[in-house]
């Protein structure tokens, strides 16, 4: 069983709050998604069907790069991650990291969960890195996005617990171990 690991020696999980509503809302906007309501409209339905919400933090400087949620928990024991990082902010690989930490702490926090599911385009694709060798594309939808000007595929992603307590879980302990490193040293 995956332990609920919020942090390594790079990224930080830090459950959001009421107060991190408004940055959410302009990462959203910065990345281009025009479909967004009105921001009091936002800030009342940002919590609809999310199980978790986590603010990004990109360690040295701890600064807010993006958010990661998990949603749309159902009973056949899926449940759906968001990854929305400022491409401004962000920092190679953090993206990656805090994919790997949400869908660790998805597995690790409930543990009738058997599928984590995302969906990205290829806009994305990039920035996720070495954490996508690890889940499976299972279907792609084309043409089905219209964001920052164009139609975008859309493609869908999952990776099952077995799979993920194979090797994922044991690259999340690395990361963590590095931390633990790190930390241990200035003591």
């Amino acid at each position: 069983m995956p332990h609920p690991h919020l942090e390594t020696i790079r990224t930080r999980l830090r459950p959001a709050g009421e107060e991190d509503v408004p940055r959410l809302y302009d990462v959203l906007a910065r990345l281009g998604l025009h479909s967004l309501p009105t921001p009091s409209a936002f800030a009342e339905q940002h919590r609809q069907g999310a199980e978790a919400q986590f603010a990004i933090h990109v360690r040295p400087s701890d600064d807010v790069i993006g958010f990661s949620s998990l949603q749309h928990l159902n009973r056949a024991g899926h449940i759906q991650v968001g990854i929305f990082t400022d491409p401004a902010l962000s920092k190679l690989g953090a993206g990656a990291e805090a994919m790997m930490l949400t869908v660790n702490y998805a597995f690790a926090t409930w543990e009738h969960v058997r599928k984590v599911y995302f969906s990205t385009t290829e806009a994305s694709l990039r920035d996720l890195g070495r954490g996508m060798s690890l889940v499976p594309r299972e279907a792609v939808i084309p043409e089905h996005l219209f964001f920052q000007g164009r139609l975008w595929d859309v493609h869908f992603y999952a990776i099952t617990r077995e799979s993920w307590e194979e090797s994922g879980a044991r690259i999340v302990d690395r990361m963590v171990r590095g931390l633990e490193r790190r930390d241990g040293q200035r003591a």
